[in-house]
């Protein structure tokens, strides 16, 4: 069957021509509305201009053709291959497009508003300026795409893969982008405005003059992203993992920042007012001249000198030493002690600042207690200073280990309150809070920084250079 024996056959009412071969057919602007062509051949055909609209397409072959400014409403193209395909200006709104192939394909200027294309493959496509508004895109590949200005608001693309992709410009807001792969994508400029983002890898990704305000990133993986002047106001970063990333200019006024990770991250005049910063592990992080005024550790320290009830002060105290377990271990005749995240470690921290094997202790022959770095990630101080080789343990002691400071006393590693609690929470309540470190800044550059409404006490601050230049010891 030929091109004009189908529309013959179409103007008599026939509508099934389900697998014909229509290989290079001239079917521009025909009418072939509710037609169903399901597992037909039409590659290479010119469709061009063609009404398409609620038709059968399943697994249909469109290789190389030309779809441009075609009517896809509402069709059903779950399997279709569409790669290489030309795309430009069609309506492809409501489209089932599942599991469909279009790799390479052009979809400039297409209109895929509440389009499902959950694990289509649309990998090197050109998307640019397409509208996706609210359409559906679970476990899609869009690997290397092409997403330049595009629409793609509200869209579902939980799980996506955009390893590469070009987001610059992009309308991203209110955007479901859970568990999604964003490694090495290029969001400059894009807009993600509440956008949710929690668990996304975003790791060598470029976020230059983004607009994240109020986004959810909760757990992201952001390791050596650049992220230059974004905006993160009010953003949920709980928990993100962003070593090595530049964040320089970046205003993360009222961020929640609890349990990041931005170990060697680049801070250079950041806005961190009113960020709340407990648990944070920021060591050898570059804070040059950021204002980190009334950045908070915990509501709690943040009322604490207005009355705030001593009970919470005594909850909160007690829930840190539950971080660390056991309290206390004797360190005679153990010939090693492991002190890490470890399931296995003899001494276990629950927190993700600490490496699975951070450092161990050995005893030597004349029953000295040496402490050496496991290669950790944030390093280990030795009475604020950094372990760099083996050190020998003297009574008394310090040892810190991201937020935690343990003690040695004679034989007896433990933490500082461990046997005192009691006693302490009845004198002094407030003071015994003040003496645990809620975030971690050893190593860090907060020269020319913005301190004002600070609680340094809460800090480990080893080896930090000061907003002076002085380093503090």
């Amino acid at each position: 069957m030929d091109a004009q024996e189908l529309l013959k056959a179409y103007a008599a009412g026939e509508r099934d021509f389900c697998g014909i071969d229509l290989k290079g057919a001239n079917l521009k602007g025909v009418d072939l509305n509710g037609v169903d062509l399901s597992g037909a051949d039409l590659s290479g055909a010119n469709l061009s201009g063609s009404n398409l609209s609620e038709t059968e397409l399943r697994s249909t072959n469109f290789t190389g053709a030309d779809l441009s400014d075609v009517d896809l409403y509402d069709a059903r193209l779950n399997g279709a291959r569409l790669n290489l395909a030309n795309l430009k200006l069609a309506n492809l709104s409501s489209a089932n497009l599942q599991k469909a192939c279009l790799s390479h394909a052009d979809l400039r200027d297409s209109k895929l508003f509440g389009a499902y294309l959950s694990y289509a493959d649309l990998s090197y496509a050109d998307l640019r300026r397409a509208d996706l508004f609210r359409a559906y895109l679970f476990r899609a590949y869009l690997y290397c795409a092409d997403l330049n200005g595009a629409h793609l608001i509200g869209a579902d693309l939980i799980r996506a893969n955009l390893t590469g992709a070009d987001l610059s410009k992009a309308h991203l807001k209110d955007a479901k982008l859970e568990f999604a792969n964003l490694a090495g994508v290029n969001l400059t400029e894009a807009d993600l405005t509440r956008a949710k983002m929690s668990e996304a890898q975003l790791y060598n990704a470029d976020l230059t003059g983004a607009n994240l305000e109020y986004v959810e990133l909760i757990n992201a993986q952001l390791f050596s992203s650049k992220m230059v002047g974004v905006n993160l106001i009010e953003a949920d970063l709980r928990g993100a993992k962003l070593s090595e990333a530049n964040l320089s200019k970046a205003n993360l006024t009222g961020a929640d920042l609890y349990s990041t990770n931005m170990t060697r991250a680049d801070l250079t005049g950041a806005n961190l007012t009113r960020a709340h910063l407990s648990l944070a592990n920021w060591s050898e992080a570059n804070l040059n001249h950021a204002n980190l005024t009334d950045a908070k550790l915990t509501e709690i320290i943040g009322n604490a000198g207005s009355g705030h009830n001593t009970n919470s002060l005594e909850s909160n105290l007690q829930k840190s030493t539950e971080l660390v377990i056991p309290h206390s271990i004797c360190l005679k005749n153990k010939k090693f002690v492991l002190l890490g995240r470890h399931h296995n470690a003899d001494v276990r921290f629950i927190s993700p600042m600490v490496s699975r094997r951070h450092a161990i202790i050995e005893t030597d022959d004349q029953g000295c207690y040496i402490l050496k770095d496991q290669n950790s990630t944030n390093g280990v101080f030795v009475n604020r200073q950094r372990v760099k080789e083996p050190v020998v343990l003297t009574d008394g002691s310090t040892i810190q280990i991201g937020i935690f400071t343990l003690l040695l006393v004679g034989d007896q590693l433990r933490l500082p309150s461990f046997g005192n609690y009691e006693k302490s929470r009845q004198e002094n309540p407030i003071e015994n809070l003040a003496t645990k470190k809620l975030a971690n800044l050893s190593g860090a550059n907060l020269y020319g920084a913005t301190l004002t409404g600070v609680h340094l006490e809460k800090f480990n601050l080893s080896g930090a250079i000061m907003p002076d230049g002085t380093i503090y010891e």
